[in-house]
Formats: structure tokens, C-alpha cells, sequence
């Protein structure tokens, strides 16, 4: 993607001092309940010379996500689809089986969205587990699952 030429107008101070820029970049940031430290040395972003301000562009969002990503200790999009394609399964497959959305799993997939930690487990159920994949892909065994009334001896 062509971008207009440097300096940018920063929107910050409104002065045309906007350039690319190596920072060391440290924040914390949320996801789905948890803060998360995350460190980046050396992201290459734009930044205004005048003020400081940091210009989020496309890339340094990507890199920004897949650290979070890293902390959260989640499943990378390349993770996810190299799972799906090494099951032979489809996207509108495995959104199936997990009960979501095809356009979601492909957000996951294009790293466009950070799945849920809930997700991120059940993504690694499904792909680890043969007998979760069997029971996740039949709609009538799925239903049954989980409304038997659990023997109090056999609680922990």
C-alpha cells in the first residue's frame, strides 16, 4: 500500500513533523479481562518530531497484536490456519464445529481479530484431541453433551 510522502501534518500539535521513527514501545494493554505488559524494542513507526505522538499505523498494529498475542499466550493466525489446513478441514468448517461465525475464524485467521482466551482453549481442544473433533462435528451428540446429571461421588 502507497502511503503519502513524509512529513506528515501530526494530528496531535496539527505541525507537519511526522517522520518514521525507531522506538522502543512499552504499553499494557487489555484483552478479554486481563491487562497484559507489552514490550516492542524497536518498532518502526511514525513519529512526530514536535510533540512525540505516535502515528498506530497498519504495521505497527500488526506487530503491536502479535505481541499481545505472545503475552496472552495465544494461538498465532498462522497457528490457526495451519491447524485447519492440516485437518482438511474448510473455514466454514471449523467455524462449524466451534459455533462460530465463518467470517470470524477468518479474522482469526487473517490476524484481523485476537480470539478470546475461552476460544484460544477450545481451538487447542479441537485441534489436539480426536474425540473432541468427533463430538464437536456431530450436532446430535453435541446437544447431549453436558446435560447428564453428574453423580456427586464422582465430583472432585
Amino acid at each position: 500500500m502507497q502511503t503519502k510522502p513524509f512529513p506528515w501534518k501530526c494530528a496531535g500539535c496539527r505541525e507537519r513533523a511526522v517522520w518514521p521513527a525507531t522506538v522502543d514501545y512499552a504499553t499494557t494493554l487489555e484483552h478479554d479481562g486481563r491487562a497484559y505488559g507489552v514490550r516492542l524494542p524497536g518498532l518502526q513507526v511514525p513519529r512526530c518530531r514536535h510533540c512525540g505522538k505516535l502515528v498506530m499505523v497498519d504495521s505497527a498494529n500488526r506487530a503491536v497484536s502479535a505481541a499481545l498475542r505472545q503475552a496472552a499466550g495465544l494461538l498465532t493466525p498462522v497457528q490457526i490456519r495451519a491447524n485447519r489446513e492440516a485437518l482438511g478441514l474448510t473455514q466454514k468448517q471449523l467455524a462449524s464445529h466451534l459455533g462460530v461465525a465463518d467470517a470470524t475464524l477468518s479474522r482469526w485467521e487473517t490476524g484481523a481479530q485476537i480470539q478470546q482466551r475461552s476460544l484460544d482453549r477450545l481451538l487447542r481442544l479441537y485441534f489436539g484431541t480426536p474425540e473432541v473433533r468427533t463430538a464437536l462435528a456431530d450436532e446430535a451428540c453435541l446437544t447431549q453433551l453436558g446435560t447428564a446429571t453428574v453423580l456427586a461421588g464422582s465430583m472432585h
